[in-house]
């Protein structure tokens, strides 16, 4: 494992995020209160009114009530909305709306189109957004560029949030995702349609987030071109947690990657779904042409399935670094269909139960120290730091690497 390993891959993802803050004029911002007895009663009625570099206030309404049926297509660009209070959500309940996606009206309680770019959406309980079509979201990224998704709670929905996007027009780029909660979505209607999440476009980046319990599909499903996850909590999904997948246009260019960084990754005990962990390649006639980096992960399965899959002729997979767990006595760590290539696996000083055989041995080793391994953070102000902030999951990040013949740890 060479130190410069993640080197295309950081100066490519730099490029396509773009992180740095999108400037804005302050000068001439305005902040519109939304609420009773402010400005504006509505939500959408101010964002009529809002210029770009304005931000929007909305006010929590009394004893916990939420607004009701609240449909915002935006787009214009640069505009915040927030909830007024901060530590505070203002909920918003879309029972009863039909979330189309026919003009004019979104797919989802807040829609960012393509002239929106450089929106941020803050402080928001999402739930009950529902249509015809089964994919009414909490979110929808509609090819808009650097749009943020921060301290939100998004639950019940068929969606939580879906995006799009084209790698060669450069739309759906700089998704961020971060510190919000979002679960329980999805419809029995079309089981296994509906996720948690559901990104596509040219870049997105998760992080900070608790992903859990999709009520039909997957926790994560992706077709980005870049998709990384940081430092998040992802389990207990109907299906997969992670479903990296393809989209011709998007996928099928060079390096097509993925990392999958400083995450818990649980199944449940109990599930009649997919009991893979995480699935990089195809479900579609596209074909994956990029690379998996699991970097300093835990993650636990108790199936025999394999945990791993790749699923495309062109998906590598590195590992460094991860802590696998399986209480079986024998166990499939990967799986590789569709004409995925098993040498395409490569890795080093990972910690992994003893019931997955000779590829525990092969993958595993000492660990490879931080300092040694040049990801991208030190360009892209992603920070090296445990997940502290999950309750009752300290155990994990502090056995993640046992000292040697410490032997198998389980899940209490």
């Amino acid at each position: 494992m060479t130190c410069n390993i993640f080197r295309s891959i950081q100066m490519r993802f730099i490029g396509l995020m773009a992180l740095a803050t999108i400037a804005s004029s302050s000068a001439s911002a305005a902040v519109l209160q939304v609420g009773p007895g402010h400005q504006f009663h509505s939500i959408a009625r101010a964002v009529r009114v809002a210029r770009p570099g304005d931000i929007i206030k909305v006010w929590p309404l009394p004893d916990g009530t939420a607004y009701r049926q609240v449909a915002v297509l935006m787009k214009k660009p640069r505009i915040t909305i927030e909830s007024a209070l901060p530590g505070r959500y203002v909920k918003i309940n879309g029972q009863g709306f039909d979330y189309s996606g026919r003009q004019p009206l979104p797919r989802a309680i807040f829609q960012f189109d393509p002239t929106a770019d450089g929106c941020t959406l803050r402080g928001f309980d999402l739930a009950g957004a529902h249509n015809n079509s089964f994919n009414g979201a909490g979110v929808r990224i509609n090819a808009a560029n650097h749009i943020v998704i921060r301290n939100c709670c998004i639950h019940g929905n068929d969606m939580g949030i879906m995006s799009n996007g084209e790698l060669s027009h450069h739309t759906g780029a700089g998704q961020v995702i971060e510190d919000s909660l979002i679960t329980k979505n999805g419809t029995f209607h079309q089981a296994g349609y509906n996720h948690n999440l559901y990104l596509g476009g040219t870049s997105a980046l998760i992080h900070g987030c608790e992903i859990s319990d999709s009520l039909t599909g997957h926790n994560l499903k992706s077709r980005a071109h870049i998709t990384w996850v940081e430092y998040c909590y992802i389990h207990g999904s109907a299906n997969r947690e992670l479903d990296l997948v393809d989209d011709r246009g998007n996928t099928n260019q060079p390096h097509s990657d993925a990392v999958v960084l400083g995450c818990i990754i649980i199944k449940k005990r109990k599930m009649s779904g997919n009991r893979e962990v995480i699935n990089f390649g195809r479900d579609g006639g596209a074909n994956h042409t990029g690379t998996l980096y699991l970097v300093h992960n835990t993650i636990f399965t108790p199936y025999y399935t394999g945990a791993l899959v790749l699923s495309a002729p062109g998906a590598k997979l590195v590992m460094v670094d991860n802590k696998i767990l399986n209480p079986s006595h024998h166990a499939v760590l990967l799986d590789c269909i569709n004409g995925a290539l098993v040498r395409n696996l490569t890795g080093a000083g990972n910690w992994i139960s003893p019931a997955y055989g000779a590829l525990a041995k092969r993958l595993g080793g000492p660990m490879i120290p931080w300092r040694s391994l040049k990801l991208p953070w030190q360009r892209i102000h992603l920070r090296p730091q445990p997940l502290l902030r999950f309750a009752g999951l300290g155990h994990l990040i502090r056995y993640r690497h046992p000292q040697p013949g410490a032997g198998p740890l389980r899940l209490p």
